[in-house]
């Protein structure tokens, strides 16, 4: 959420201070969040496995053979939760009915959560 107050209000200056859709959705803006939204997860996953709260819960994303994730895989995680949010969350009661403990999402995307030890 911070990051999205950052993000917008740095569009402020260039829409007299307000950002107010004429209709129920401002595609543009809802577009802008997006692409904000998914190069700070992306780009996290890519980079280290981890955005700042994952770090603080000891997890990291990884793909099926625990590598750093591709671009295409965060793009797809990050698709994917939504889908598992526009489900009400059942995408995350996924894990207590799937065999590998997968939410949704990870599924979907061909990635994985796992625990950070501290060895690594």
């Amino acid at each position: 959420v911070a990051l999205w107050i950052l993000a917008t209000a740095l569009l402020m200056p260039f829409t007299d201070g307000a950002i107010d859709p004429p209709l129920p959705w401002n595609i543009p803006f809802d577009l802008y969040i997006f692409a904000i939204s998914y190069f700070y997860l992306a780009g996290s996953w890519r980079k280290t496995g981890q955005t700042l709260g994952m770090r603080a819960w000891r997890y990291e994303v990884v793909n099926e053979d625990g590598a750093r994730i591709s671009w295409r895989q965060g793009l797809g995680r990050v698709l994917a939760a939504i889908l598992s949010w526009l489900l009400l969350g059942t995408g995350w009661l996924w894990i207590l009915f799937d065999r590998e403990g997968l939410a949704l999402h990870d599924r979907l995307s061909g990635t994985r959560m796992r625990r950070v030890t501290s060895d690594e």
